[in-house]
């Protein structure tokens, strides 16, 4: 049964304007309880389980102060204070200080409708538009409206959809390649949420990240930021375009105990000098160079160095509340050790893809001082001190500029059509369809849609025939899937793109709706970016990546395709049953081959 949402608690500055990096917290029907954790709040004087919200049928909504702290309470003129066991009734727009003068809330109350199809609830027009102004925040050089409009209640899953699901299998909030087992999956996703892949796998997957507000099967196995940040961090680099350091501290602790971090980011003017200002002495902040106008440094990874070994990440979310939240987003992750003697002057085709890639993004030198070895000026070239020679999957790069030559194939969707060119997939996916789900579309044209196709279609049958052009769909959401959405229309700030690009004649045949019932995401709008080759259920491959469907992020031929023209940095994994075949146990940086360690 899902739960129904009665109100929400919206997170205030101390101005009582909504804050944009704080959590909002659910408030539903039954006994909630409201602590820092909850709240994302450090602040020790905030008890785990500080109140309680005991949410009655008809809405009725009463507060018990369950800490030893006081609670101010305030309602139109009244304001009280509330000690330990006390209790109250809160209304819509009451309004919380946790601790008296700190750690603002709004209660927002949801609205009842009862109509043909059952009970909805939602939230007031008054409240949303109040919502929906006070979202437009300035986000690097761009107005982007932040999530952080009211949550609206999961609806029920339609009734008699069966999915036949056999060999790939998406599964819950991971993604296999291959498995054995056929099984089916029912509307109510019951054996479906049941479906286990034994923890030495999961490094081999794609992730699904945390949701606020799903139900708990939902998240079952999906990710949040601390859950990855982990262990003994000796340097640490983030790269991704947007970043907000105040809602990093609160998510993200561990982040301060690092004693070097490298941020490479994407942000601009503004943003630059107020990043500058908050971060911490030992954070050092690097925009690559983005040599094409219109560019923008859009890769979404993280480099976690070990004494041990070194952690790859690769995702799909910026570096903000709203991503990391209320947002359906991908990540991959995989540990590697460092080489031994015997190895030391061994490559391999993960290390030359992450070393070049690592050499475009020309950050700064910095003097590190690592235990065990010493004081190193940390470029790209320290990355070769590992072995990546149990890697999982193949990476996909875009970086700026003209290239031609050698580098033709090096980025963009010509690195996916060599690489792809290289492999041999099953007869069954000649001819194939090819899916393409992403979050920004570009501007486009037939003509690139056809090199783009050529790309994704490569490949070869194991008779050696090639696998030819397949039919793409290009999964995206309606406007009555944002608006009905967890966010609101707020969400659609992350699924931009001008009406001339949308509304292209040729662009029809491609439409297809986008669906996420068997992971409880349908109302999460996606932010994460896959690209794949399937026929039914069965994958040839799987693509995740921050690339969007845009020639600045793929790149466009040119010169009679002599030269590829990038404007944007990307980076992506690409799964291949070659790659992942007989790879069961992971070496791991921070113990067992869990995530969770």
């Amino acid at each position: 049964m899902l739960q129904v949402t009665l109100g929400l608690l919206l997170p205030l500055q101390s101005n009582l304007a909504v804050s944009y990096s704080a959590a909002r917290i659910s408030v539903y029907e039954g006994v909630n309880f409201v602590g820092r954790n909850d709240a994302k709040i450090a602040d020790k004087r905030v008890s785990r389980k500080h109140i309680s919200l005991h949410g009655s049928s008809d809405g009725v909504v009463e507060l018990v102060v369950e800490g030893p702290n006081p609670v101010i309470f305030k309602s139109m003129n009244l304001k009280r204070r509330l000690n330990s066991g006390e209790k109250i009734i809160i209304n819509d727009g009451d309004i919380l200080e946790l601790i008296p003068g700190s750690h603002f809330f709004k209660y927002v109350k949801a609205v009842e409708h009862v109509s043909s199809s059952g009970r909805d609830l939602h939230f007031s027009d008054k409240a949303l538009k109040q919502a929906d102004e006070a979202a437009f925040v300035y986000m690097g050089s761009h107005q982007i409206l932040q999530d952080e409009a009211l949550a609206r209640t999961l609806q029920n899953l339609e009734d008699n959809n069966f999915l036949e699901v056999s060999h790939s299998v998406a599964c819950r909030s991971g993604f296999s390649l291959s498995t054995d087992d056929a099984i089916k999956v029912s509307s109510n996703c019951k054996e479906f949420h049941e479906f286990d892949i034994s923890h030495d796998r999961l490094s081999l997957i794609f992730r699904l990240m945390r949701v606020q507000g799903l139900p708990e099967w939902a998240n079952k196995d999906s990710v949040a930021i601390d859950d990855i940040i982990k262990g003994n961090i000796l340097v640490a680099i983030l790269s991704n375009y947007m970043v907000d350091i105040e809602w990093l501290k609160s998510a993200c602790p561990k982040l301060w105990l690092i004693p070097h971090v490298l941020i490479v980011h994407g942000e601009s003017e503004s943003r630059v000098d107020d990043l500058q200002k908050k971060k911490p002495v030992n954070w050092v902040l690097h925009k690559p160079p983005l040599p094409i106008s219109y560019g923008t440094h859009h890769s979404k990874a993280m480099l976690l160095v070990y004494e041990k070994g070194v952690r790859v990440i690769i995702h799909t979310a910026n570096l903000i509340h709203v991503d990391w939240n209320n947002k359906t987003q991908g990540l991959w992750m995989q540990d590697f050790p460092y080489k031994n003697v015997q190895s030391f002057s061994e490559s391999s085709l993960f290390e030359t893809d992450l070393i070049d890639y690592l050499n475009a993004l020309k950050w700064p030198g910095l003097r590190v001082n690592l235990p065990k070895i010493g004081e190193i000026n940390f470029t790209a070239s320290f990355f070769k001190k590992f072995d990546y020679s149990g890697s999982t999957v193949r990476l996909v790069a875009s970086v700026p500029g003209y290239h031609s030559g050698s580098n033709l194939k090096k980025w963009g969707h010509m690195k996916i059509r060599t690489v792809l060119e290289e492999c041999e997939f099953d007869e069954e996916f000649i001819k194939a369809p090819l899916v393409y789900q992403f979050s920004s579309l570009g501007s486009l044209d037939e003509r690139w849609m056809s090199e783009f196709g050529a790309s994704m279609s490569s490949g070869n049958s194991h008779d050696k025939i090639p696998l030819g052009s397949g039919k793409p769909s290009i999964i995206w959401p309606t406007v009555e899937d944002v608006r009905c959405s967890l966010e609101g229309y707020a969400a659609g700030s992350a699924i931009p793109s001008p009406q001339k690009n949308v509304e292209k004649e040729f662009l029809k045949k491609y439409w297809s709706r986008w669906k996420a019932n068997h992971v409880g995401r349908c109302r999460a709008m996606p932010h994460v970016k896959s690209y794949a080759r399937h026929c039914a259920q069965n994958l040839a491959w799987f693509l995740l990546t921050s690339a969007n469907l845009s020639k600045a992020a793929w790149g466009a031929l040119q010169k009679n395709n002599s030269q590829l023209m990038v404007r944007s940095y990307e980076l992506g994994v690409l799964f291949l049953p070659s790659a992942i075949k007989g790879s069961l146990c992971q070496f791991s940086c921070t113990g067992n081959g869990d995530m969770e360690s």
